[in-house]
């Protein structure tokens, strides 16, 4: 058997396993992102240029990423970035 060194693609920590994230795409998730739902910030990065600002996001306030050692939403990530 094959040991696989995962790093969470949202914090960088050591990840217990990969899952979805909110787009159809598997990422690798310590067990406090799994937890939160939090996707990678090149997500937002993706939303930001394929979808635009929070207001046209059904759930800015939902969605959370993990920047700078705290987990902030889409609309505070939006904030930061402009």
């Amino acid at each position: 058997m094959t040991e696989l060194n995962l790093i969470c693609e949202t914090c960088k920590q050591p990840a217990i396993g990969v899952a979805c994230t909110s787009i159809p795409y598997s990422a690798a998730y310590c067990a406090e992102c799994a937890r939160r739902g939090s996707d990678p910030e090149w997500i937002f990065e993706f939303w930001a240029e394929e979808i635009g600002g929070p207001d046209e996001l059904s759930s800015p306030d939902y969605f959370n990423t993990f920047k700078d050692g705290k987990y902030i939403t889409y609309r505070e990530w939006w904030n930061l970035s402009k």
